[in-house]
């Protein structure tokens, strides 16, 4: 262990050359033609990532968006041989509650960027200051700025990691736990592995995404028919999963050296998965997100050279065997439920869901996807508050 070193980020500007040369440098290639329809439907559409890339190229400011990861308090800490690069930011009122959260992959820290002020601060926004958490945001395992493991660590190992940097490193004796895409399953693994009732930290889970699963086979019509469209999407869409999680070595050297191919890799993601629904009824990748945050979260991943890495935490999962729980095993910890009607796989039936999780709050949201935090800000932020305050208040 170690403690909290603060940290900056500062990338030199012959790296940040680099990569805009290597854009500027790309030599583009075919498309299958699309008469009408979705330009996505075979991958990232040619046409966005060319407007993407001299974007890119001529107007982004990688200073700017540097500037904005440092505006909040970060650090670095060592836990059983690991660097981890987290936000700890303090929340305003005497008595905070503390809140985990976890961020995912084609993600980063990036995605709660705008909800931070409103869930540490919520007084600046027309709420109460005692309604406050202090907030742990670490970046996972060979993500942006925490340090590249050795071999590949999954969402049950960095579930134990988290703990003791919450309990050894940060002297947090409880805390609640919050994830979407990877970090529903480092938060259900904490859950799972290290409550209070298990002498770890954590009192409650707050998903945004289904998690850790129990086998807990469809029963009802509902179910099954959920089970049906889950396998479905699956097959649809999985292509990428099944590939990080048995060789993303090797895909690697096809996306390392490239900027443009990391862009389009992560950017259909982003594409694909979100709510990109717009007021006048369209739907576009930019209804959603800006140029510029798109970029900002991909700059991440090549600034500090953490594709390879990232991916990795895939055949982690795999080789941990950690996507189901135990037959028979339950979680009787506090669990709030925030379903958004276009996450990649909706979440079961509560039903199917409240056989394995003690849920006391489940909330429908009418818009956003699967990087909830990233797309609604306010609504995700208020939603949190709302089930932090309705565990003090036993609501």
């Amino acid at each position: 262990m170690s403690n909290p070193k603060p940290f900056t980020i500062d990338i030199p500007q012959a790296s940040i050359d680099g990569i805009l040369g290597k854009v500027q440098a790309y030599e583009w290639h075919e498309m299958p033609e699309v008469e009408e329809g979705d330009r996505w439907l075979y991958g990232s559409d040619m046409s966005y990532m060319k407007e993407l890339c001299a974007y890119w190229t001529d107007k982004f400011d990688w200073r700017k968006a540097e500037t904005l990861l440092n505006s909040y308090p970060q650090f670095i800490a060592t836990v059983d041989e690991q660097d981890i690069h987290f936000l700890h930011v303090r929340g305003s009122g005497s008595n905070p509650e503390v809140v985990l959260m976890t961020h995912g992959w084609p993600g980063s820290i990036f995605e709660f960027y705008g909800v931070i002020d409103r869930l540490a601060h919520p007084e600046r926004f027309g709420g109460d200051a005692d309604d406050g958490l202090t907030l742990v945001i670490p970046s996972l395992p060979g993500y942006g700025f925490s340090g590249k493991p050795k071999r590949p660590i999954g969402p049950r190992g960095t579930a134990a990691l988290w703990n003791k940097l919450m309990r050894n490193v940060l002297g947090y004796d409880n805390y609640i736990a919050q994830g979407g895409d990877w970090g529903s399953a480092v938060s259900g693994w904490i859950a799972h592995d290290h409550s209070l009732t298990r002498g770890g930290g954590c009192k409650a889970l707050h998903y945004n995404m289904y998690g850790v699963y129990a086998p807990v086979p469809p029963e009802t019509d509902e179910e099954k028919a959920w089970a049906k469209n889950a396998d479905k999407i699956r097959r649809r869409e999985f292509g990428y999963f099944y590939l990080q999680s048995t060789k993303p070595q090797t895909l690697s050297y096809a996306l390392m050296d490239s900027p443009v191919g990391v862009a389009a890799w992560i950017v259909e993601k982003f594409h694909t998965w979100s709510d990109r629904r717009g007021p006048d009824g369209s739907e576009h990748i930019e209804n959603t997100f800006s140029k510029d945050q798109l970029l900002t979260n991909i700059m991440i991943y090549l600034v500090t050279r953490s594709f390879n890495t990232a991916t990795w935490f895939y055949r982690g999962f795999r080789d941990e065997r950690s996507n189901f729980m135990d037959p028979g095993v339950t979680i009787d910890l506090p669990t709030g439920i925030a379903a958004f009607p276009r996450e990649l796989i909706p979440f079961p039936p509560r039903s199917m869901v409240e056989k394995v999780y003690n849920v006391v709050r489940w909330t429908d949201f009418d818009r956003g996807g699967h990087f909830a935090a990233m797309e609604t800000n306010e609504v995700f932020a208020n939603e949190v508050l709302a089930f932090v305050r309705g565990l003090k208040t036993g609501a």
